[in-house]
């Protein structure tokens, strides 16, 4: 019987560290760095990007970190809120994120959990532009910049053809879809420069190598470069293991010139 306590003792003492552990983990404010070279852009573009907040407040440090690389635009992925998240929360991020820069914003699919007209409130109260299968021209230094924003693929809410209707193919493209599998529906010839996305958390939970989702990460799908984050919140459970939380910050670059050219 001893021995059966005992055992059942460190078996509770090691699932309650482990647990202590992980949400320490989903608790950490991290800011990754990347760089993404785009053709046809004149002038570098430094761009904060974060996804999946959920029900996190954005880290004054977070804020502080970015701000003193002179951020000048703040693209939100998605996810910003989700049910049962109070709305003086939800205008404090966007409060903070919009200072940063022009504050652009696409939905999740946890955004519809909350009153529509409130979060329109909230946005057009700072500043912020929602894109809805729409696209804008972002003006940087006298260039424009196309910005298009795909609505939530979960919810079949997307409309990336209407995304893209506004697009001007003289402008480089930045496309901010919430859901990464808009990289399904993407062609060559649509001329996207940089996709950015989250909504998979990285899986959140992972037991080394296996997760529910891949890992948070960069690569290429028809010669765009594209960024799926492993998002700043947490979702059902306020845990992570092996996929830590993360925001962006991101140097546009103009594609280097080739020599003879």
């Amino acid at each position: 019987m001893i021995y059966w306590l005992s055992l059942a003792s460190a078996v509770f003492i090691g699932f309650a560290a482990l647990v202590w552990k992980m949400s320490g983990i989903a608790r950490e404010n991290r800011v990754l760095k990347a760089e993404f070279s785009l053709r046809r852009l004149n002038n570098e573009l430094t761009v904060f990007f974060i996804s999946d907040i959920h029900r996190r407040t954005v880290s004054e440090d977070i804020i502080r970190e970015v701000k003193e690389h002179g951020v000048q635009l703040v693209l939100i992925g998605g996810d910003l809120a989700e049910g049962g998240v109070p709305y003086s929360r939800i205008e404090e991020n966007i409060k903070r994120l919009s200072s940063l820069g022009k504050t652009y914003f696409v939905w999740g699919n946890n955004d519809y959990e909350v009153d529509q007209e409130r979060l329109q409130e909230i946005f057009r109260a700072h500043g912020v532009t929602p894109l809805r299968n729409a696209s804008v021209l972002h003006d940087h230094q006298g260039q424009a910049v196309n910005i298009c924003g795909v609505d939530d693929i979960r919810l079949e809410l997307d409309d990336y053809p209407a995304a893209l209707r506004g697009v001007q193919q003289d402008f480089p493209t930045i496309l901010v879809s919430h859901n990464p599998e808009i990289h399904h529906q993407i062609q060559e010839t649509d001329g996207i420069d940089l996709i950015l996305s989250g909504h998979t958390h990285g899986g959140q939970i992972r037991l080394g190598r296996f997760g529910l989702c891949e890992i948070g990460g960069t690569g290429t799908v028809h010669q765009a470069p594209y960024l799926i984050s492993n998002g700043y919140g947490t979702s059902k459970l306020p845990l992570r293991l092996g996929a830590r939380p993360e925001t962006h910050l991101i140097k546009l670059v103009p594609e280097p010139c080739m020599e003879g050219n």
